[in-house]
């Protein structure tokens, strides 16, 4: 109890000197059988504090803090696990949503096409950091990934790959984007 009421005092001060409030979620592993336990997903993820962040403030530091995350992700070596969406392993969509989820409290849902009736379609050349990059056609894509700007993406590509950090090319072009409504 007195941890929490440590963690309000700091989110309050914080958020009086201008400062980031944060709390002390955090995700839980059980290491015996490999199952992720998400403790709350409203709580935002704070690239700057590599904890939680309280609120965001703008639709350009949602963008940071799912960037951030994402880039982060790709470090991890967490491989591609079809219907996976957690650091035991994601597959495309597991982890737009996990990363959506930790880093701006917005559930995408665990399919392309569900994540497409979240975003305001856009052409591929109008992506901002932040947005989604989708291939195939509307309402029937079959992948999708985050852009994180100069021409890049995070992906989770396909089983015996890791998620990683990979550039747009005409080999394998998006067919469109889209930025997250929310």
């Amino acid at each position: 109890m007195k941890f929490t009421k440590f963690i309000l005092s700091f989110a309050v001060a914080g958020a009086i000197m201008g400062g980031v409030a944060t709390t002390a979620s955090a995700d839980t592993y059980n290491n015996t059988n490999a199952t992720y336990n998400q403790q709350a997903s409203t709580n935002y993820y704070n690239p700057n504090a590599g904890t939680p962040k309280a609120t965001v403030n703008s639709n350009d530091s949602r963008a940071d803090a799912v960037v951030s995350l994402a880039k982060q992700l790709a470090t991890q070596n967490i491989p591609y696990v079809w219907g996976g969406e957690s650091l035991q392993g994601m597959d495309c969509s597991g982890l737009t949503d996990y990363v959506y989820q930790k880093a701006a409290g917005i559930s995408l849902g665990h399919y392309t096409v569900t994540q497409e009736s979240h975003v305001t379609k856009e052409a591929v050349s109008e992506a901002q950091p932040g947005d989604l990059l989708f291939w195939g056609d509307e309402g029937a894509t079959h992948h999708v990934a985050i852009y994180i700007g100069n021409n890049q993406f995070v992906a989770a590509p396909q089983p015996g790959q890791n998620v990683d950090v990979e550039t747009i090319s005409s080999a394998f072009m998006p067919s469109f984007a889209g930025h997250v409504n929310g």
